[in-house]
């Protein structure tokens, strides 16, 4: 049944306007009553007045039932996950941040058909192929997750498994699952997820503060300092340079730069056994190209340490993004993909919905939901989710 929590009054013409929101210190669900949505799929979209459209909740009937599923089941899953009503407020603008950015809300070219009829039929059986060969179950609901990954994985721990079906969450097989039919269980289970990622958040800070300690060991205490304000002048330098560049150079240059870090550590062009791609020397050839720098292996180290400095991390809400897009195990958790995401969050550009800044979409996106209750939403997501860790 959909009770979106939004008060409307007559205009006196006819027609409803929704109540102004009431701006309190914390987030109130209920004062959210537009939703952003968008057909467009992740590679047509641009900025986000040209991609997503404003709509009212109550106009919106699956975006309802994702909002009031997160409402109505606020009291319960705060006990059941251990987690504050502030603290679930700031992970539900970023459920619903997820969901605009996943699947426009549930409007998004191919997402019903993907779902339903010949389409889902379809799905599911190249699902079952794909899985044959080591592949992922079938990602599900508004806010894509694999969830039938993480009912028989080892991502989530035994109760919050629990917690979700008790919620009446199921997945039946790898591409068999109430999410899609059912918006209301897929926010209950966005809500698990994201609040295990941020429990995580200690953990992404111990493999920085260890890689920041083991490069500092391999210098003199005497010019620490000195060796910390060289990385930050060459990050400076590349984002001096990135923001006078025009659009497309600008995504050159973060794509090339993320590669950079991804690469393979040390190798050199002829190397054999590295791919072209994470070919470490090659990677930096084309960042100087870009940049009319001549960066080499040493400045890389001298960046690498800045980045692990303390200050430097990720915030809250981007981490609960990166995580959910890059998950907080194994190669999520790996550090020069975590500090490539770093460098996207300093090199970006907010309103340019490119998938690229996936990390950087969801925050803004979160962002804008928050806006909606209290006046900085952003500081007010992160300061409630600082506890979480």
């Amino acid at each position: 049944m959909i009770n979106p929590k939004i008060t409307f009054i007559n205009d006196g013409n006819g027609g409803n306007i929704t109540n102004s929101p009431s701006k309190e210190e914390n987030i109130n669900l209920e004062d959210i009553s537009i939703l952003y949505t968008t057909e467009k799929t992740e590679e047509n979209r641009t900025s986000f007045d040209e991609t997503f459209n404003q709509t009212k909740v109550s106009s919106d009937k699956n975006g309802a039932k994702f909002l009031n599923g997160l409402i109505d089941n606020k009291s319960t899953l705060c006990e059941e996950l251990n987690i504050t009503e502030e603290q679930y407020d700031a992970l539900a603008c970023i459920a619903l941040a997820l969901s605009s950015q996943e699947t426009g809300m549930g409007h998004e070219k191919g997402y019903v058909d993907e779902n339903t009829g010949i389409g889902g039929a379809a799905r599911k059986l190249m699902k079952k192929v794909h899985s044959w060969f080591g592949g992922g179950s079938a990602s599900s609901g508004m806010t894509q997750m694999k969830i039938y990954d993480f009912l028989n994985g080892n991502t989530l721990t035994a109760e919050q498994k629990e917690i979700m079906k008790s919620h009446g969450i199921e997945a039946k097989g790898i591409a068999t699952n109430n999410l899609y039919a059912n918006p209301d269980k897929a926010a209950v289970a966005t809500i698990v997820v994201l609040s295990s990622i941020a429990s995580n958040y200690d953990e992404y800070l111990n493999v920085l503060k260890t890689s920041h300690n083991e490069t500092k060991s391999q210098i003199s205490e005497l010019n620490s300092t000195q060796f910390l304000d060289a990385g930050n002048k060459r990050i400076n330098n590349i984002k001096e340079i990135y923001n006078k560049s025009d659009e497309n150079k600008q995504k050159k240059i973060r794509e090339t730069f993320k590669q950079v870090l991804l690469s393979t550590n040390g190798s050199k062009i002829g190397d054999r056994g590295v791919d072209k791609e994470y070919n470490e020397e090659r990677q930096i050839n084309e960042l100087n190209k870009l940049l009319g720098t001549k960066y080499n292996a040493d400045d890389l180290i001298l960046i690498r340490y800045a980045l692990t400095e303390s200050g430097q991390e990720m915030s809250m809400t981007e981490y609960c993004a990166y995580g959910w897009n890059k998950g907080t195990t194994g190669t999520g958790m790996q550090l020069d993909r975590m500090l490539a995401e770093k460098i996207g969050t300093i090199l970006s550009t907010p309103e340019d919905f490119d998938y690229d800044q996936f990390t950087v979409n969801v925050s803004t996106m979160a962002e804008k939901y928050a806006n909606q209750s209290v006046t900085d939403g952003l500081n007010t997501m992160n300061n409630a989710l600082n506890g979480l860790a």
